[in-house]
């Protein structure tokens, strides 16, 4: 029942959300950090983690194109303005915009409910606003 209320990609999401910004505060590279947690919580185990790595794999590729990315559709904010859970959200949708592995309306709003669950009162909506613009971009 707990997968019917948290379905397994948004586990996923949510996953290597907490593993980017992880690595991202230890200075690490994200692809040891999962790594290292997964080992020591047994993630590899459940079926949303190939997802999760494929999702921390392709971010720590392409993380310099990402936030380019990203900062070129944020209005009035750079990246070091960024709360870090803000910034770890938005390369993870890009990620996923950009290998469309799921309608953009579907990243979107996964982007944003993790926002709602894990960062600000005001970070669902300027989530929503940028990675409405990378979407738009790619239309």
């Amino acid at each position: 029942m707990a997968d019917e209320v948290y379905p397994s990609r948004r586990k996923a999401r949510k996953h290597a959300v907490e593993v980017l910004y992880s690595a991202q505060a230890r200075g690490e590279a994200p692809e040891t950090v999962l790594r290292d947690t997964a080992s020591r919580l047994g993630w590899t185990k459940h079926g949303w983690y190939p997802f999760a790595r494929e999702i921390v794999a392709g971010v720590g590729d392409a993380t310099d194109a990402l936030d380019e990315l990203i900062a070129s559709s944020s209005e009035h904010w750079s990246l070091d303005r960024m709360p870090r859970t803000d910034l770890a959200i938005l390369r993870v949708g890009a990620w996923e915009l950009e290998h469309e592995t799921a309608p953009a309306s579907v990243v979107i709003s996964e982007a944003v409910h993790l926002a709602n669950e894990l960062s600000t009162d005001r970070s669902g909506a300027f989530i929503n606003g940028v990675l409405g613009r990378i979407a738009a971009q790619r239309a």
